[in-house]
């Protein structure tokens, strides 16, 4: 009934208004979670990358002062990364002022954490802390749970930069539970056809990039296809938290006609986990979006 009546209110609110409201999930939404009758957060896994030629820049907001601007909402946080094979390299944690934010950048996270091996791309994730005053708060409530689904940046070597946001649950942190509980178990088998079409010779690079959100390792295929059905495959196997990047360039795509290609994505192990599509263009430009 509640969600019913949030869902009929939601449609008089402004887009802005929306925004904010899509980061908040009351009980009714963790129907697939029983035991989840408290407060917490929900966190996404993000696509990191720091090889020489592309940074990644994260810029985190305290977004409880929007939610809750009249209580003192100064909190910590926790940034967590991993390499590709979903293993940790290392964790910092930090502070957030009321109406404040913290910024990072992938390769001084590396320096910092003295990672010695040559990782040049995994995943992160952020857990902000419920600030006490907001827990304070919302204590009358059944259940309260806040997902931040942000943007994180990325910027190579010219300046050029671009942005995209999460898209998908990855752990459950219960107020009072120090250990995460994984939102989604074994991976599914989700198909997806994105609808941009490739022209291969526009980029000099054209990278698709797969995160696997669930607890086990996930088989990926992708199969691309020309305007006569002639077809290029590549297969990979992605260990839980652990991401994958395809990567398509003219030479290793020949073969096929090279305009109007056509992607389609077997084995995607959670159903909005779509993948991130790395464009880089021979004139410097760079350009990120879920497709």
């Amino acid at each position: 009934m509640r969600t019913a009546v949030i869902n009929k209110a939601a449609k008089y609110l402004p887009s802005g208004v929306k925004s904010f409201g899509k980061r908040v999930f009351f009980k009714d939404s963790l129907s697939g979670f029983p035991d989840l009758k408290k407060f917490g957060t929900i966190q996404d896994l993000y696509y990191w990358v720091a090889d020489g030629n592309i940074d990644t820049l994260l810029v985190l907001q305290n977004y409880f002062s929007a939610f809750y601007p009249q209580l003192a909402t100064e909190t910590e946080g926790t940034l967590t990364l991993f390499n590709e094979h979903g293993d940790v390299l290392g964790e910092t944690h930090f502070s957030l002022p009321h109406c404040g934010s913290a910024k990072f950048r992938a390769t001084t996270l590396l320096a910092d954490l003295k990672v010695t091996q040559n990782h040049t791309f995994g995943t992160l994730e952020v857990n902000i802390a419920i600030p006490k005053d907001v827990l304070a708060n919302i204590k009358g409530q059944r259940a309260l749970y806040f997902w931040d689904r942000f943007y994180i940046g990325y910027q190579n070597d010219r300046g050029q930069i671009c942005f995209v946001h999460g898209v998908d649950k990855t752990n459950i942190y219960q107020e009072g539970n120090p250990r995460s509980i994984s939102w989604n178990k074994a991976p599914k088998n989700h198909e997806w056809a994105p609808e941009t079409p490739v022209d291969i010779d526009d980029y000099s690079k054209f990278s698709l990039i797969l995160i696997n959100r669930a607890n086990q390792n996930s088989e990926i295929t992708l199969t691309l296809l020309d305007t006569k059905d002639d077809h290029l495959s590549w297969t990979a196997d992605i260990p839980p938290g652990g991401v994958h990047r395809f990567e398509l360039t003219s030479e290793n795509t020949q073969g096929l006609v090279p305009i109007e290609l056509r992607m389609r994505i077997k084995g995607m192990p959670t159903q909005w986990g779509r993948p991130i599509a790395f464009k880089e263009f021979p004139n410097g430009a760079i350009s990120a979006m879920h497709c």
